[in-house]
This record gives structure tokens, C-alpha cells and sequence, in this order.
């Protein structure tokens, strides 16, 4: 149960709860879904009115961050999430703009209609056990992509219930124990950052240009002992970094010298086509290539397609055989189906050229301004700042959502991610403007 603390409000004012509350919102330390203290008992656990809490919890509701849910009281509501006018609720006159979840724009995904029709193309035959574990379409149709990109498939693709579920098999089935060093971008993917600390991992920080990885990071890494190294070659979040030709010919020379460790890319953008695709890892003895459809087809889709070489690809195989057996067939189906309809790949061309355009029209725009951001497309962008939890906070108070840097980073510079794959070129505009406001109003000082 959430609670707060006396020091947190100031002489007991509902302004302050509701700031507190925010802050918690903001810091993700409250979810969408979690419930709030009763009026009764935050009121007693801080000594002040009741009616104080009852008026913070109503600028709450009227914020849309908050919802009363019968039984169960106030609850976060889910006003960072897509469902809620994109976004956006009213608080006041003003309205708060969630620019943090790194979620697709839901208008390119398959609708009701495309998977209605989907599901009435797909024949009804049960999948017993014992029987092939995978779709054989669907091996064939990511097996032509990868070659389309010059990844080799040796040894067949694996399924994996999404691209998380892949690295935490592989960093296993490669035989990583704790205290072990793995390499990663820095900054880098959040959840996958908190996969590999959770595995009691040492992380090993890759420092990026606007190239890709920089060379002497990853020599540096390799020489300190890691024994995986994990990178996003195109889209990177959440800096939209697109590791170059030429970064990646000089990479893969290095790769193929190393001995004795895994190399994971995660493509997630794969179909969007939001940079060329310079896949360097696979110039290692072990290396694995794995793209989801997450970006594709909806987060709810937990499915991933991997190439890589025949002995990892073997072992992934070998232990899911005596795991979860294998993903959904119908799963894979339906989501073949899909891949394959018209109308959804429209969909994912129209969506990798929007993402482009939002991103570099944000891009632009905090260029123009002065800020320091190096990326050529993504669904994310990273603002290097001080004071990142600061800026946040006010950002936050200006009506926008976004995520500090903090949980992004392992040795690196501060900053805010900014998701920009639903950000209209006008809402772009005025983000920059707000920001640049806060950065003079706290004298944060930019980082080259």
C-alpha cells in the first residue's frame, strides 16, 4: 500500500498531497491500477482534515490522474495510457500530455475489423502435444525477412514469448551466472536494464554517438570481461541512435575477435523500417538477432522471431522442449495472418514513415533550440539534462508526462526520454517551448 510521509506535506495543504501524489505517479512508485490510501486513514497516518485529503484527491480526479472505483476507493487511473484521448486529460484548463510510455500509436495497429477477418481466414485444428511446436508459415516468413536484411539463418527460427523472454533464456542457456559482467548501451532500454540487474548481473556501460557504439566502449568492455553484450543496432531506445555502415564494419571486426561471448540485438523496429538494418553482431561465433511484433502488431502480441548461430539457436531449442513446451500456435497464426494482410502492412509502412517524421520534427525543433540530442529515428528520444528529476517534476506541472533519465542509465550523463511516436508536429513545438521555459527558469545546463 502506498503511503506518505509528514515530511513530504507542507502544513498539511491539499496542494501539497496532490503534489506528493503526483510526484509518485510520475516516479512510477504509482501504477495505473494501485490504489490510493482512504481519506480516512492518509488523514490520520499525517494528523490533518479530512476534508484536506478529500480536496487533494479531488484536484486528482479532476486532473484525470486519479479515479474512484467504488469498493476499492481512489485508484491511479490509466492517464498515461493511449486509451485516454491519446493521452491527454483535462486538469483545469490545461491538460497533461503522457510524452514517457514508449508505446506505439495504437492508430497503426490492426483494428477489430482486420483481426476479425484475420481470425476467419485461419483454419480450426487444435494443437496437441507432441505435435511440430511452431507454425511453419510463420518460420518461413521470418526466415525471408532476416535474409532480406543479410542475417544468415542456420539453424531455423526460434519463438519466444517477446523479446525479453529471449534474452533472459539465451543469457541462461549461454550459461551466465551471477555476478557475471554484461555489456549495455548506455543509455539504454529500461526493462532491460531491470532484467539483467535482476539476474545479479554486473553491468558493463557502452557509450553511443550518433554512429552507434562507440568503438573504444565496446573494446573497453570486451577487456573487462563481459561475457554478453546487448544492443539495439537501429531505433535504439531511447535515443533513435542507428548504428552507421561504416560503425558497424569496424564493430563487427571486433565481434568476430571476441571469444567466449554472446552478442544479442534487439530489432525491435525490424518491419518499420526507421533506419537500413548494419547488423555487425552477427560477425561473432555466438550471436542471436530477435525481433517482436510488439511495435507491429500491439504489446499484447507477445511473440518474437530470432535468427542465430546454430549452437545457441540449439540450446534455446532444447531448453523451451523442456519448459514451456513452445508460444501459442494460434498465436502464431493469427499474427502471421496479419503480417501477410494488405491492409496491416499499409498500416506498418504508413507507421514507420509517421514515426520518422515525429521524431525528426521533435528532433528539429530541440535542435533549434540549443539542446544536444543525437539520434536519426526511433518512437523515443533522449534529452541529455541535468537535474533530471527536476525537469520532470516541472514538465510534469506544465502538463507534460515524461520519464527521467535515471532508470534508463548505468554510468552515463542525466536526461529525460521522450516518446514521440504520437506527438503531432504542433505538440512537438510546444514541448520544446516548455522545456526551454523550465531549463532557464533551473539554469540546468546542457550537456554537449
Amino acid at each position: 500500500m502506498f503511503t506518505l510521509a509528514r515530511e513530504e506535506i507542507q502544513e498539511g495543504k491539499a496542494d501539497s498531497i496532490r503534489r506528493a501524489i503526483e510526484r509518485a505517479i510520475l516516479e512510477e512508485r504509482l501504477k495505473p491500477g494501485d490504489a490510493l490510501p482512504t481519506v480516512r486513514s492518509l488523514a490520520e497516518d499525517l494528523g490533518i482534515n479530512k476534508n484536506t485529503v478529500v480536496g487533494a484527491y479531488r484536484q486528482l480526479q479532476q486532473a484525470g490522474l486519479v479515479t474512484a472505483d467504488g469498493r476499492r476507493g481512489s485508484i491511479v487511473s490509466a492517464q498515461a495510457s493511449l486509451r485516454q484521448d491519446r493521452g491527454a486529460s483535462a486538469r483545469g484548463s490545461r491538460q497533461t500530455l503522457s510524452v514517457r510510455d514508449g508505446n506505439p500509436d495504437i492508430e497503426f495497429l490492426p483494428d477489430e475489423a482486420e483481426i476479425r477477418d484475420a481470425l476467419g481466414r485461419m483454419s480450426v485444428a487444435h494443437h496437441l502435444y507432441g505435435e511440430r511446436r511452431n507454425y511453419g508459415p510463420l518460420l518461413d516468413w521470418a526466415a525471408q525477412r532476416f535474409a532480406a536484411d543479410h542475417v544468415d539463418v542456420p539453424r531455423g527460427v526460434f519463438v519466444s514469448a517477446g523479446a525479453l523472454d529471449l534474452v533472459e533464456r539465451a543469457l541462461i542457456a549461454f550459461g551466465l551466472e551471477p555476478g557475471d559482467k554484461v555489456a549495455v548501451e548506455d543509455p539504454g532500454y529500461m526493462t532491460l536494464l531491470a532484467l539483467v540487474r535482476s539476474m545479479d548481473f554486473e553491468l558493463l556501460p557502452l557509450e553511443l554517438d550518433q554512429n552507434g557504439i562507440v568503438q573504444a566502449s565496446l573494446r573497453a568492455a570486451l577487456k573487462r570481461g563481459a561475457k554478453a553484450v546487448l544492443t539495439s543496432s537501429r531505433a535504439q531506445n531511447p535515443t533513435g541512435i542507428a548504428t552507421s555502415k561504416s560503425r558497424a564494419a569496424e564493430l563487427k571486426r571486433m565481434a568476430g575477435s571476441a571469444c567466449n561471448v554472446l552478442f544479442i540485438d534487439d530489432d525491435h523496429s525490424n518491419l518499420l523500417e526507421l533506419a537500413p538494418y548494419h547488423a555487425w553482431h552477427t560477425g561473432a561465433s555466438r550471436w542471436l538477432t530477435v525481433r517482436s511484433l510488439s511495435k507491429l502488431l500491439g504489446p499484447d502480441f507477445r511473440i518474437a522471431v530470432s535468427s542465430g548461430d546454430a549452437d545457441t539457436i540449439g540450446q534455446l531449442e532444447s531448453r523451451q522442449s523442456v519448459g514451456m513446451g513452445w508460444v501459442s500456435t494460434f498465436l502464431q497464426r493469427l499474427a502471421f495472418e496479419l503480417l501477410t494482410s494488405r491492409p496491416v502492412q499499409r498500416k506498418i509502412a504508413a507507421a514507420g514513415a509517421a514515426y520518422r517524421d515525429r521524431y525528426q520534427s521533435l528532433q528539429a525543433a530541440l535542435k533549434k533550440k540549443g539542446f544536444k540530442v543525437t539520434g536519426s529515428a526511433g518512437l523515443n528520444l533522449w534529452v541529455p539534462l541535468q537535474n533530471e528529476t527536476e525537469v520532470a517534476e516541472r514538465l510534469f506541472d506544465a502538463g507534460w508526462l515524461v520519464s527521467p533519465g535515471r532508470e534508463f542509465r548505468v554510468a552515463g550523463q542525466p536526461g529525460i526520454r521522450v516518446t514521440s511516436s504520437r506527438m503531432t508536429a504542433q505538440q512537438s513545438l510546444a514541448f520544446t517551448e516548455a522545456l526551454l521555459s523550465i531549463h532557464h527558469a533551473t539554469a540546468t545546463t546542457l550537456i554537449a
